[in-house]
């Protein structure tokens, strides 16, 4: 592993903080910073009577920019062209290159696991949001910094690998939007043709088993992601680990919804690989009473915005994170169900379509191949 000399920030970096008056009438363009090393993003232009009263600065390209309360989570990016005219509050601390540091090179330091522990200890607080960082502790900061040759070498390598992992990760959200835009054509075909609606109550049975928590035992839990993103499966856990509800078994191949992110696309449908696995009270199981449906094609469907809709009508009225699913309002909904053969077909091509997408495009390995790669950057072997 390889060491390089701690510069202080003071040392490479200088404040920027360009006063903008702001003027009701105008229309401004103000940043954001997404956390987690995931850039700046631009928020709806806003009228100058419309800002918030916050102080505001001009912000330029090529300025490393802190978010001085998200920045203990990663809120930390380089400015671009894209940038130039922009303003941002008092919430952002722009800095310049004084000389010995590529401006590129510290902001992938910044997405590492170094500097991001660095990040999160100079941010001092209790609760999570109350984290500040200060310009006095940024500008107090020690990093190790090789010479600026080797920094620009380190970034140009970054910047081409890790734009490489960007293009794929905007490849996978085009063939989602593909997918998506497919499942819904197929779907509204599917049920323009159908002149009857049936009752989900009438088709699906409620299906779960009660379990006798061991306090010898151990436990693996579910969740289900929103947006149809699937079952997540956690790890195993005590009986300390598990909350106070309920808890029980679930068949396979089961329509599974969560009660509170229904309305979110919360909903999915058990594999073979949860056996073994138990869900709270907060999940409903379904599983058809005879052969007229496949709980893969319901899946999409219910997924579909027509879908969603139905759902959304059954969720209690209220915030969002409070609209929670009713199991006699959903089993009383009706919807347009086409014949077992039309389900089938839709359900196989989207089911093929979808593990094609997964396993060309697998979210577990893009999520560790940057941080792999920052690593390997930060540790001499890049």
């Amino acid at each position: 592993m390889m060491t390089h000399p701690k510069v202080r920030l003071g040392d490479v970096l200088e404040f920027e903080r360009i006063p903008v008056e702001i003027e009701s009438d105008l229309q401004y363009l103000q940043i954001g910073i997404r956390s987690f090393g995931r850039g700046i993003f631009h928020r709806d232009v806003t009228l100058g009577r419309d800002l918030g009263r916050l102080r505001y600065f001009e912000i330029h390209p090529e300025r490393l920019v802190f978010s001085n309360i998200m920045a203990w989570e990663g809120a930390i990016a380089l400015s671009g062209p894209g940038e130039r005219g922009c303003i941002g509050s008092n919430r952002f601390l722009s800095f310049r290159s004084s000389g010995g540091v590529d401006l590129r090179y510290l902001n992938y330091y910044f997405q590492g696991e170094g500097g991001a522990a660095q990040a999160r200890e100079s941010s001092p607080g209790s609760a999570a949001r109350n984290k500040t960082l200060s310009l006095d502790s940024v500008m107090q900061m020690e990093v190790p910094l090789p010479d600026v040759e080797e920094q620009r070498r380190v970034a140009d390598k970054l910047d081409a690998l890790l734009g490489r992992v960007d293009s794929i990760h905007v490849l996978r959200a085009r063939m989602g939007d593909i997918r998506s835009g497919l499942a819904e054509s197929l779907i509204a075909s599917a049920v323009g043709g159908v002149s009857e609606s049936v009752r989900i109550g009438e088709i699906l049975a409620f299906t779960r088993v009660p379990v006798q928590i061991d306090d010898a035992g151990t436990y693996q839990t579910i969740g289900i992601r929103s947006f149809g993103r699937g079952i997540i499966r956690h790890p195993a856990v005590s009986p300390d680990g598990l909350s106070k509800l309920s808890y029980f078994t679930f068949p396979q191949g089961a329509l599974a919804l969560s009660n509170l992110m229904a309305w979110e696309g919360g909903i999915s449908v058990t594999q073979a690989e949860d056996a073994g696995y138990i869900a709270s009270n907060r999940f409903f199981f379904y599983l058809p009473v005879d052969d007229r449906v496949n709980t893969s094609y319901l899946r999409h469907f219910l997924l579909s915005k027509q879908g969603l809709a139905l759902v959304g009508s059954a969720c209690s009225a209220g915030a969002e994170r409070n609209r929670t699913l009713g199991r006699k309002r959903f089993e009383a909904l009706t919807i347009p169900l086409p014949s077992r053969a039309v389900q089938d077909q839709i359900a196989s091509t989207l089911d093929r379509l979808s593990e094609r997408l997964n396993s060309a495009y697998a979210e577990p390995s893009l999520a560790s191949l940057r941080p792999s790669i920052l690593n390997a950057a930060f540790t001499g072997q890049l």
